[in-house]
């Protein structure tokens, strides 16, 4: 992966992966608009209402309530996953127990400001593509945000700027921290103006976006060389018997799903060293909104090599279901068009550490063996995730759940709420 990335790490290029990168950063105005009242123009036509693939979330039991205890959930069973998605197989891998408590018990915690904040960019950033191209102007994009605030400030989001003030004798009156509402505001409005900045949706061509929020979903096989892109694996898939015979009653398929932010079609530059590019210079685009901070790419080639693989983890799943589901001739018509093929990965970051926009693009190969060998590895990285979360599910353990060590994560917060003993829990020093 080549990384051109003089505007953010001036010193050197990096070369970490075989795929290609590109960054592109462009420094801003500081500057931003007053998150005060809007308006909005006429759009072209309804904007279509999405759904959530998570469950709603719901806040963490307060310390003067009841404590939990596994035995009383879900009559003492721990529950087998119904589906994998890219968020809940990443938080499986960085923390079990924050798994076990978020995605098998459901207990979760509020959202907070920063996703509350991405959350509402990514509305604004579809629907924004539901007006007219000489209409989607930075204070439209603005006014969508505003306008998915309101809806969304009171209904959804009304924990984050409540203050609790004690009244006397026990009561308590919550209030309204007007100014953390909109120093939050302006910062979000701010993302957005660093968007215009790499990319300006007034210039985006016909017939583009070709989706926007796009469900997509498909059983893969738990043996990864069954899938479609078995063919391209490198490895040998060897199942202990051990094992097979402890998972030999689940099914040969689990189903992973999830929503993709936009899917573009794009023509790739010309290259005398790509014999396909006559014929294949048409390809389609997985475009990912992001309001976290890209990726400094300033270590050593192995560490870079493990930021790329874990910052586009997540659009290759995305890669592989939409290579599944063409593969079986489901999905919308624009992806099922003979000889196009999905080739392009691209992280549309908000900011970054030096408050810009930056945009990192993958390229997962010229060929469709290449490309079948780069998902072919993450079919093997779910396939593997979802055996493990069901062998720990088969021990009907709460405990064999073990919790990570990151302090924001938000099994710290939710374990004391446990009957202690009932979950694992490190033994102090």
């Amino acid at each position: 992966l080549r990384c051109n990335s003089s505007a953010l790490f001036p010193r050197k290029k990096c070369q970490f992966i075989n795929n290609r990168c590109f960054f592109r950063a462009r420094h801003i105005s500081t500057t931003t608009t007053a998150f005060t009242s809007f308006s909005l123009p006429t759009r072209t036509h309804a904007i279509r209402s999405t759904s959530s693939l998570s469950s709603s979330s719901s806040s963490t039991k307060s310390s003067s309530t009841p404590l939990y205890n596994p035995a009383d959930l879900f009559d003492g069973k721990i529950p087998y996953p119904k589906a994998l998605s890219p968020s809940a197989a990443n938080e499986f891998k960085a923390c079990p127990q924050s798994y076990l408590f978020q995605y098998l018990y459901g207990i979760r915690e509020k959202p907070n400001a920063a996703l509350a904040k991405g959350s509402l960019c990514h509305k604004a950033l579809e629907h924004v593509f539901d007006l007219h191209p000489s209409q989607r102007t930075l204070e439209n994009l603005q006014n969508l945000f505003r306008k998915e605030w309101k809806v969304e400030r009171v209904s959804t989001y009304a924990h984050l700027f409540e203050i609790e003030e004690e009244e006397g004798e026990g009561e308590e009156e919550k209030k309204w921290d007007a100014q953390a509402e909109r120093e939050w505001g302006k910062s979000s409005l701010h993302l957005l103006k660093n968007y215009m900045e790499i990319e300006d949706p007034r210039n985006i061509p016909k017939p583009n976006p070709l989706e926007r929020e796009m469900w997509v979903s498909s059983k893969l096989t738990v043996n990864p060389k069954d899938g479609v892109t078995g063919y391209a694996s490198h490895d040998n898939y060897l199942k202990d018997k051990e094992e097979d015979d402890a998972l030999s009653d689940l099914s040969p398929t689990f189903l992973v799903r999830g929503i993709v932010d936009r899917i573009d079609m794009i023509r790739m530059p010309n290259d005398d060293d790509d014999d396909d590019t006559t014929e294949n210079n048409i390809v389609l685009r997985i475009v990912d909104y992001k309001t976290g901070k890209a990726p400094n790419f300033k270590y050593s080639p192995s560490m870079n090599e493990k930021i790329a693989h874990d910052n586009f983890w997540q659009l290759k799943i995305y890669a592989l279901l939409v290579r599944e589901m063409v593969a079986s001739g489901k999905g919308p018509k624009n992806l099922l068009i003979d000889g196009l093929h999905l080739r392009m990965l691209r992280l549309l970051y908000l900011t970054s550490d030096d408050d810009v926009g930056v945009y990192l693009d993958m390229d997962l190969g010229k060929t469709v063996e290449e490309r079948d060998g780069v998902l072919q590895e993450v079919h093997a990285d779910l396939s593997g995730i979802w055996r493990d979360i069901c062998e720990l599910v088969r021990k009907q353990d709460a405990r064999a759940f073990v919790h990570c060590d990151r302090p924001f994560c938000s099994c710290h917060r939710v374990r004391p709420d446990f009957v202690r003993g009932t979950v694992w829990e490190r033994e102090s020093p």
